[in-house]
């Protein structure tokens, strides 16, 4: 079974695939050549490094950027921020404004920007709260404890857990009695073990509740990706559960999101007089991302570095699913039409094909000629030794949709029949050896 992935061949900023090669040595000691690999994969590191930064200033000087436009930082000062995710920001910051104490939950997909968002709303609190970060999570009870007094600068050497206990409730009277709030940011709380979820309220809750300060003016922020709100619903947590003051959960950005993403992050953040992306290159990154604003950070990175080494000012397609095969990431899952473009989105309306093969990921046909092949440069690759480094292509023109064999060993199939060039109808099957397909045409279909 093959993969829409190629080898590495084009220069990368950052991440990129490890320059040393290791020590071959049959003879001498496993301890010596633990040390050459080590000075070796030290020296890749450094290397790497300075290809990463050279590479990095090699585009911001070419596009004129004054600082780099994607970082995978949660830490920004004015980050992006579509409808959901204002909205987001509005409630949780009336909930910490107006609230006594409690917990809040933020969940949602990876890359949707959870953390950035919990840091802005935190960040911005006025001087009477006390905040807090972790994101240490996969941590038996005491160690999570000993964490938590050190984030609030308390040291909880030769202290038990019920003394540690005391002592960050006592701090957290102490900062309520001065007037001041305090906030305990934890990220990553899907991997918290029961026991520690079920500690929350112990930390939150008076133990001499009164009518008027039954809790403590302490907010936990959990912060969890999919799958935590089905974990605090379990019967177990029902005190857990009972504390949560306000819950949402964050999408993937859809393509409208995507496209208006990367232009907010060029023009506000890096100064760019103009944005280097086609609308079918933000087109395609959504595409190959999923909407997640950390992949499609470091895509945009890759992508702008590479056409800053081939001076190419004008980003289209080609190079973004080049420099996608190159890093040899899988396609995110496709998912619904109405969810990732809108109802009356762009790719609606473009014929696509469905790649059974790979997970049923959705590749629009923009272009009037796609290749699909095994080495890199095409539009579909197939990385499996059956498949010919330029085994079809598909032609759009005034007659519609055609597909021609490129001369490959294996053929191509459509619907079971052998091709040498077949034009093609709304469902077809195509297979390029065991690599199927499958086409749904738009309305654009027959227009060259």
């Amino acid at each position: 079974m093959g993969s829409v992935t190629a080898k590495n061949e084009l220069s990368t900023p950052s991440n990129g695939p490890n320059l040393s090669r290791g020590s071959n040595a049959s003879d001498g000691s496993a301890q010596s050549r633990n040390a050459i690999q080590s000075r070796t994969s030290s020296q890749s590191k450094s290397t790497q490094s300075r290809i990463a930064t050279i590479g990095k200033l090699n585009y911001l000087d070419f596009f004129g950027f004054s600082g780099p436009p994607f970082r995978n930082s949660s830490d920004v000062s004015t980050p992006y921020l579509n409808n959901a995710l204002n909205t987001a920001l509005i409630q949780l910051e009336a909930v910490l404004a107006r609230s006594n104490g409690g917990l809040i939950v933020v969940n949602g997909a990876p890359g949707s920007g959870k953390t950035t968002l919990v840091n802005h709303a935190v960040d911005r609190r006025p001087d009477d709260f006390r905040v807090a970060k972790l994101n240490r999570t996969m941590l038996a009870e005491t160690d999570f404890l000993q964490i938590l007094l050190h984030g609030f600068d308390l040291d909880p050497d030769g202290l038990d857990k019920a003394l540690m206990i005391d002592g960050f409730v006592e701090l957290v009277d102490a900062e309520n009695a001065e007037g001041h709030r305090v906030v305990l940011v934890i990220d990553e709380a899907q991997n918290l073990k029961p026991a520690i979820l079920k500690l929350l309220p112990r930390l939150i809750e008076r133990e001499d509740k009164t009518e008027t300060d039954e809790k403590r003016h302490l907010f936990i922020v959990l912060i969890g990706q999919d799958g935590f709100e089905h974990t605090l619903a379990h019967s177990g947590l029902r005190d857990v559960k009972s504390l949560v003051l306000f819950q949402t959960y964050l999408n993937t950005l859809n393509q409208a999101d995507t496209a208006a993403y990367i232009n907010y992050q060029l023009i506000e953040i890096a100064q760019a007089e103009q944005n280097p992306f086609t609308e079918r290159a933000m087109a395609r990154i959504h595409m190959l991302t999923g909407g997640s604003m950390r992949l499609i950070n470091t895509l945009c990175d890759f992508v702008l570095f590479n056409a800053s080494l081939g001076q190419i000012r004008r980003i289209t397609p080609e190079l973004v699913q080049t420099t996608f095969n190159a890093l040899q990431w899988e396609p995110a899952r496709s998912r619904s039409q109405g969810a990732s473009t809108g109802e009356n989105g762009p790719e609606a309306q473009v014929s696509r094909l469905i790649l059974e093969f790979n997970r049923n990921l959705e590749f629009p046909l923009e272009k009037n000629v796609i290749t699909i092949g095994r080495a890199s440069d095409n539009d579909i690759c197939i990385r499996n030794l059956r498949v010919s480094r330029y085994h079809a292509q598909i032609t759009a023109s005034d007659n519609g949709l055609a597909i021609e064999d490129l001369g490959s060993t294996n053929g191509v199939y459509v619907n079971d029949e052998r091709v040498s060039i077949q034009l093609l109808k709304d469902g077809d099957r195509i297979a390029i050896d065991e690599n199927r397909m499958r086409l749904i045409l738009g309305t654009d279909a027959g227009k060259s």
